[in-house]
C-alpha cells in the first residue's frame, strides 16, 4: 500500500513538474514573439513619424511652389490642404464601406507571421474570423468526446468494482474443485492406488 502511495506521489510530482515546464516554455515563446512584434511596431512608429515630417516639408515646398506659379500667397496652401482633405475623406469612406481600418489586413499578416500561427484560412480579418469559428466548433466537438470518454471510464470503473466486490463472495470451494476432466483423472488415480 505504501508503494502504491509512493508511486502516486511520484506521478503527481512528475506531472506537476511537466506542467511547470510547459508553462515556462509557453511563456518564453510568447515573450519572444511579443518582443519581435513590439519591435516591429516601434520601428513602424518611428518610420511613420519620419515619413510624416517629410510629407509636411514636401507639402510646404509644394504649396510655396504653387504660390509662385499662381502668383498668390495663399492658393498653394489651399490646394495642398484640399488634397489632404480629399485623401482623408476617401480613407473615411473606405472605412465606413468595409467596416474595418484600412491597414488591418496588413497587420493581420504581420502578426500571423510573427506569432507563427498555423491557420488554414487566408491571412486576413475574414480568414481569422472563419478560423475562429472552425476552432470553436472543434473545441465543442472535443468537449463532447471528452465527456463520452469520461462516462465510458466511469462505467469501466464501476464494472471492475462490482466484479471485484462480487468476486469476494464467490465460494472458495468453487476455486478448489477441479474441472470435469481433472476430476475424472483424479478418480482414476485413486482407483489405481487401490
Amino acid at each position: 500500500m505504501a508503494s502504491l502511495k509512493n508511486n502516486i506521489n511520484n506521478i503527481s510530482d512528475d506531472t506537476e513538474s511537466l506542467v511547470r515546464d510547459y508553462l515556462k516554455l509557453f511563456s518564453v515563446k510568447q515573450t519572444e514573439k511579443l518582443s519581435v512584434y513590439l519591435g516591429i511596431l516601434a520601428t513602424v512608429f518611428i518610420l511613420s513619424l519620419l515619413l510624416l515630417i517629410i510629407i509636411v516639408f514636401w507639402s510646404f515646398a509644394l504649396a510655396g511652389y504653387l504660390n509662385d506659379v499662381l502668383a498668390n500667397d495663399y492658393w498653394g496652401f489651399w490646394i495642398v490642404s484640399g488634397f489632404y482633405v480629399l485623401v482623408i475623406a476617401l480613407i473615411i469612406f473606405k472605412m465606413i464601406k468595409t467596416k474595418r481600418p484600412p491597414l488591418s489586413n496588413l497587420f493581420v499578416k504581420l502578426i500571423v507571421s510573427v506569432m507563427s500561427l498555423d491557420i488554414s484560412q487566408s491571412k486576413s480579418l475574414k480568414g481569422l474570423k472563419l478560423e475562429r469559428e472552425m476552432l470553436n466548433h472543434k473545441i465543442d466537438a472535443d468537449k463532447v468526446k471528452i465527456k463520452a470518454n469520461a462516462q465510458s471510464l466511469r462505467y469501466v470503473i464501476m464494472e471492475s468494482l462490482f466484479s471485484e466486490f462480487f468476486g469476494l463472495f464467490k465460494s472458495k470451494k468453487d476455486d478448489k474443485e477441479p474441472d470435469g476432466d481433472e476430476a475424472g483423472q483424479s478418480n482414476i488415480k485413486k482407483d489405481n492406488k487401490k
